[in-house]
């Protein structure tokens, strides 16, 4: 019963799409009609509204967080199935026709929840990197990367660390088309300007 419950939970927290709730809330233009039509931070940012950026990063973070943290109470064992739950349900939402982001924040606000030292150092990685490239994409992919090796240090939950790398898979894939516009300069920073 508390494996149902947990997979069930964590998808529908993951499954609300704070990005748009932000676009109300901020009155702002519908983040899928612009820059890489993406209803995560970074894309959300492009609009001009910052305050509706950090709505949107806080939240999909703390859906992650408070996702683990639930399954924590109610069935420690079972926090790999809360950390797959809510990335997938983030990544297809139910709310949304399966049409949702790529997970990165839902996935270290679910790290962060975990472990403070994992998830800590991840959001670190993403922080200096973003602030190296000035693009999410690079910061995303090496956060994911590096959160596996983090684990590897720190963790000794085998479910969990499998469970990270194939989110972390899973994730890379979703950013297919980032990594092929990076390798031609063409990468959108979060202003909305490429490389060039």
């Amino acid at each position: 019963m508390s494996l149902f419950v947990i997979i069930f939970v964590a998808y529908l927290i993951g499954s609300i799409p704070f990005g748009l709730v932000g676009k109300f809330f901020f009155k702002i233009q519908d983040p899928r009609t612009f820059g890489s039509k993406n209803i995560g931070a970074t894309n959300i940012l492009r609009s001009g509204n910052k305050k509706a950026a950090a709505f949107t990063l806080f939240f999909d973070m703390f859906k992650g967080f408070i996702a683990v943290l639930i399954a924590s109470y109610i069935a420690a064992d079972l926090i790999y199935l809360s950390i797959l739950s809510v990335v997938f349900g983030h990544i297809f939402p139910i709310y949304l026709l399966f049409k949702g982001g790529k997970g990165v924040a839902t996935f270290l606000g679910a790290l962060l929840s975990y472990s403070s030292v994992v998830g800590g150092l991840s959001l670190l990685t993403w922080l200096t990197v973003f602030y190296l490239t000035r693009k999410s994409s690079v910061a995303g992919i090496s956060a994911i990367v590096l959160s596996n090796f983090f684990l590897l240090l720190f963790c000794d939950d085998i479910p969990v660390k499998l469970s990270a790398l194939l989110l972390s898979i899973f994730i890379l894939f979703k950013h297919s088309e980032n990594i092929k516009r990076l390798l031609k300069k063409e990468e959108l920073s979060f202003e909305g300007r490429d490389e060039n």
